[in-house]
């Protein structure tokens, strides 16, 4: 990597853990651009040389958290074994990050919804990536029904995670989340695998 670029790298995660930081600590909507760039400790025009608005920060913070490589997704498949724990896994170690930054979250989250895309980035998807990946897995296992793809089933489980995360999100946080979404899956799940 050239110095140039791993200048811009440092800078950018620089912005990206004070706008982290920032938004547990103040709140997203209470916490200005001034105050980003300041805890980075750099000039606030240089915010615009990553992020339009404090939204894209957002939605960076939430596709940026988990990097897996290849071998690690590989080694996950391979240590938790069938496709029920590894759906229950993938969920779990995704509502524990959620629940962390539940602000953070739902920011996130409405702006997807809002620009109706996931951002083109490495690990844009990865939860959605994962839960393709353990339907495909157990489609071939012969596990999952094959009456749809893999893809479908993973965008039905993400519906199920987002509609549990707002719900979660407007009514106080009360509820035990992964428990109540753990078991919206599994009720999912017992139409999508294949009984024997």
């Amino acid at each position: 990597m050239k110095l140039r670029d791993k200048q811009k790298a440092e800078v950018k995660s620089a912005l990206l853990r004070a706008g982290e930081e920032l938004f547990m600590t103040k709140g997203f909507t209470e916490t200005t651009i001034e105050e980003i760039t300041a805890t980075a400790g750099v000039a606030r025009g240089t915010f615009y040389n990553y992020f339009q608005a404090k939204e894209d920060l957002a939605l960076e913070l939430l596709y940026e958290t988990v990097e897996l490589t290849p071998e690690q997704v590989d080694d996950f498949f391979i240590t938790t074994s069938g496709t029920v724990n590894q759906i229950q896994a993938i969920i779990t170690t995704s509502v524990e990050w959620a629940i962390k930054r539940p602000e953070l979250f739902m920011v996130a989250l409405i702006e997807k919804m809002k620009r109706g895309l996931t951002p083109e980035h490495s690990n844009g998807n990865l939860f959605r990536k994962m839960i393709t990946e353990a339907f495909e897995r157990g489609q071939i296992a012969g596990v999952v029904t094959k009456e749809r793809c893999p893809q479908d089933l993973a965008h039905d489980i993400d519906g199920l995670y987002m509609v549990h995360m707002v719900r979660w999100y407007y009514y106080g946080k009360k509820n035990d989340l992964l428990s109540t979404l753990l078991s919206a899956v599994n009720t999912y799940l017992s139409g999508a695998l294949i009984k024997h």
